[in-house]
């Protein structure tokens, strides 16, 4: 009996050093509501602490590595530390996070750079009677990025992202009744970014993207029953071998400008993605060969931002509709329900998704001045993000000549807090941030309760799952939770 269910693994988690930054750029599914982008949150952000609002408003570190072509921005190079932890309530997963990197210009070219090493606790084991590598696992993240100044306001860019994961947080949940999950894959994200700015300060960003990400579960079960003849408990165990693929190409536009002489500006984005599931690993929770899939993912945002006497106000509106199919295939010759056969190879139950999500980000910012000196400011931000997940699955069981439809919703909130400290020398960010239901981290809104089915286990961030769920579900996915520091020295 399954006690847990986890959410669709983001394909955006996938590409490990941009996943946080890069929400707008990868649209990705989600049929089950567990927290997981923390993980994969590496690139500091000088607006954490605002919600996540991003749309009107420019953060210049992340914003390189999401379209390199902003990098040629970055007139005075820096160097960064920015060490955090992550968790998430009820044993489903957390660890420790060390990036390093750095940025510099020369002439009209600019070249920055991250790596990472991750420590990640795996979800669910009890460590005292556990190994090293069980309790344990160690992930590393690379990205480069490069970009130069042409003439007329032009810029253009180029950044790839990789990563070397032996754990993701929450796959564990994927397979109920397990003892033990090996996990080992890739991913790798490329792109190319133009950006062109406008007289008065208006500007256009395009990027064009791939995205691969790879995992294979080896899976151990088990399972001990009691032999009423032998009068003694009968163990048996057996191992799974599942592949994780997903492809994506995609393409993003963004334009900002500003809107009359009192700090205001306005934004709007648009994005396609096209998702191609190869492999699609044969989770718990139906426990059917689910073997191919593809997704159609867009959204259409609108943002809203002022600046002005060291306040900073923004929120972003984000509608993202997607469209996702996924099958199984017939190892051999099935015979259907009422006669006939189903030939190897075709399709023996047909999952078609259709998805209409919301996110809602708002936040605010206040610098103060310390002392005399101007140049020493000290920050506090706040902002609150909503994501509505909403979607319809029809099933269609070519074995039993059967036809079912079931929809699902909730909310996810995630307040956030932030802190800086800036002066010629240095700048200092603290942000922390939850990400729950309702009923977890939030003294107001609906009360959301989800729950797992009654019997089986099947989950972007970034690996694509796009899980199609038996029964209703019902799951309390916790609270994922984060604490950053982000330390910047300028390098002149």
């Amino acid at each position: 009996m399954v006690t847990h269910l986890v959410r669709t693994l983001a394909v955006a988690a996938g590409i490990g050093l941009v996943a946080g930054a890069a929400h707008a750029q990868l649209v990705t599914p989600r049929t089950v509501p567990v927290f997981q982008n923390q993980q994969f949150d590496i690139l500091p952000s000088a607006l954490a602490g605002m919600g996540g609002v991003a749309i009107a408003l420019d953060d210049s570190l992340p914003d390189a590595f999401v379209n390199p072509a902003k990098a040629a921005r970055i007139r005075v190079g820096s160097m960064f530390a920015a060490p955090f932890r992550h968790g998430i309530t009820g044993d489903r997963g957390g660890g420790r996070t060390l990036p390093l990197g750095g940025m510099g210009a020369s002439g009209a070219w600019t070249f920055g750079g991250t790596f990472a090493l991750q420590q990640l606790d795996r979800g669910g084991v009890m460590s005292w009677a556990a190994n090293n590598s069980d309790r344990t696992a160690t992930n590393q993240y690379l990205s480069l990025t490069t970009a130069r100044r042409l003439p007329r306001g032009v810029s253009v860019g180029a950044s790839a992202s990789f990563s070397a994961l032996n754990a993701v947080d929450g796959v564990d949940l994927l397979y109920g009744g397990s003892d033990r999950i090996l996990q080992s894959g890739s991913t790798a994200d490329v792109r190319v970014g133009l950006t062109k700015d406008f007289d008065r300060g208006a500007s256009l960003d395009v990027i064009l993207l791939h995205n691969r990400f790879e995992m294979t579960h080896d899976v151990h079960f088990t399972n001990t029953v009691w032999d009423q003849g032998l009068r003694r408990p009968i163990t048996t165990e057996r191992s799974e071998v599942n592949d994780d693929r997903t492809n994506i190409w995609g393409a993003h536009a963004e334009f900002t400008k500003p809107v009359g002489n009192d700090g205001w500006r306005i934004g709007w984005i648009g994005t396609v993605n096209a998702l191609s599931h190869p492999k699609i690993p044969n989770y718990v929770l139906q426990n059917i060969p689910r073997d191919p899939g593809s997704t159609v993912g867009v959204n259409a945002g609108i943002g809203v931002a002022r600046v002005r006497g060291g306040v900073t106000v923004g929120a972003d509106l984000i509608l993202e509709p997607m469209w996702a199919n996924t099958w199984a295939d017939a190892a051999k010759d099935t015979t259907i329900a009422g006669g006939g056969i189903i030939r190897a190879g075709f399709k023996t139950v047909e999952n078609d998704f259709r998805f209409s999500n919301t996110l809602l980000r708002i936040g605010a910012a206040r610098e103060f001045a310390i002392g005399k000196d101007s140049a020493s400011r000290l920050g506090v931000q706040l902002g609150l993000g909503l994501y509505s997940i909403n979607y319809t699955l029809g099933q269609q069981n070519n074995v039993l000549r059967t036809f079912r439809t079931q929809k699902e919703s909730w909310m996810e909130w995630t307040p956030t807090f932030g802190l800086s400290w800036r002066s010629k020398g240095m700048t200092v960010h603290f942000a922390a941030q939850s990400t729950c239901g309702g009923s977890d981290c939030m003294t107001f809104g609906d009360r959301v309760e989800v729950v797992s089915p009654a019997s089986g286990g099947d989950r972007t961030t970034t690996s694509t799952i796009i899980a199609a769920p038996s029964s209703a579900l019902r799951f309390n996915g916790g609270t994922a939770s984060s604490k950053k520091i982000w330390v910047s020295l300028p390098v002149r």
